[in-house]
Parts: C-alpha cells; sequence; structure tokens
C-alpha cells in the first residue's frame, strides 16, 4: 500500500475526491424546509405581490401608483431570492419531474454543460432524492460554464462519479461517492 502511495505522489496523479452523500434523515429535513418555505413564505409573498398589482392597477394617484410599483418591484426581488434560497436547499424539481430532468433543470440554472449517465432501471424515492441531493450541491460548488459529466450505476450499491472542468481550460477533477440504498 505504502509503495501505491508513493507512486501516486510521484507520478503527480490525483484521486477521485470522495464526496459526501446526504443521509436519509437529512434528505427528508431539507424537503420538509423546501416545502415549508414554498407552501409559507413563498406562498405568502406571492399573493402579496398579486395584491400590490391590483393596487396599482386601481389607483388613480401617480405618486401612490409609483411607490406601490416600487414596493411591488422589491417584494418581486425578495421572491426571487426566496426561490433561490428554496432549490438550494432542495430543487423542486427533483421531487416533480425525477432525477434526470431535475438534474438536467439544476445544472440549466447552475449555467452547466451536463453530461448525465443514469441508470435504465427506475431508483426509489429516497435513493433519488439523495442522490439528486448529492449531485445537485456539488452543482451549486462550480462556476457557471462548467462542463460535467455524471455517471451513476447500481440498484443497492449506488455508485456516482461525477467530473467536471471549469471554464478557462483548467484540469478535470473527479468526484466519487457510494450510498447504501434499502
Amino acid at each position: 500500500m505504502h509503495r501505491f502511495v508513493r507512486w501516486i505522489r510521484r507520478s503527480g496523479a490525483v484521486l477521485p475526491t470522495p464526496l459526501r452523500p446526504p443521509d436519509r434523515a437529512t434528505a427528508r429535513q431539507r424537503y420538509r424546509l423546501e416545502r415549508m418555505l414554498h407552501d409559507g413564505a413563498v406562498a405568502e409573498i406571492s399573493a402579496l405581490a398579486l395584491e400590490l398589482g391590483m393596487i396599482y392597477d386601481t389607483t388613480r394617484d401617480e405618486a401612490v401608483a409609483g411607490q406601490v410599483e416600487t414596493a411591488q418591484r422589491r417584494v418581486n426581488g425578495i421572491l426571487d431570492d426566496l426561490r433561490s434560497v428554496e432549490s438550494w436547499i432542495y430543487p423542486p424539481v427533483l421531487a416533480s419531474a425525477g432525477l434526470g430532468p431535475g438534474l438536467r433543470a439544476v445544472a440549466e440554472r447552475c449555467d452547466l454543460r451536463l453530461l448525465l449517465d443514469l441508470p435504465q432501471v427506475e431508483l426509489g424515492s429516497q435513493t433519488r432524492a439523495r442522490v439528486g441531493l448529492l449531485i445537485a450541491d456539488h452543482f451549486h460548488t462550480l462556476p457557471p460554464g462548467s462542463v460535467v459529466r455524471v455517471r451513476v450505476k447500481g440498484r443497492r450499491i449506488i455508485r456516482v462519479s461525477i467530473t467536471d472542468q471549469k471554464p478557462g481550460g483548467e484540469a478535470r477533477r473527479a468526484h466519487r461517492a457510494v450510498l447504501r440504498c434499502a
């Protein structure tokens, strides 16, 4: 073993970085937080934005209309920020669209070029959640324009391999994770 480590150091080879997947409890908690934000604060602020729009449309006083319009822009900015936080906690598309479409949507939002290789068999909901969060969390660490290749293999023992290359010709980096799923 020691000879192998010395060879790795001398050769300049880079071993894959291990990724730590979220456990089941963490995945459930993140999903609950996202739902709480979506059904609570985001829904309330969306209703407030609609009310401000109706006030703006019905007011005849231009000074008041200007103030309402300014308030509406601020409320819409806050709403966008909350939705961004919500999608970092647990991207809603992972739950609604499935692993492939969900990861593509997250990659698009992060402005990443994605090559995706998923298993032919459908993964269970807990496995999809854990794998999806692992990969989406990694996507959020990459600068826009990065090229990312994701391979997910297995049924009960899931192997996730992510290779990314940042823009500007930096060297490719490899990351690995293994999840045991029921």
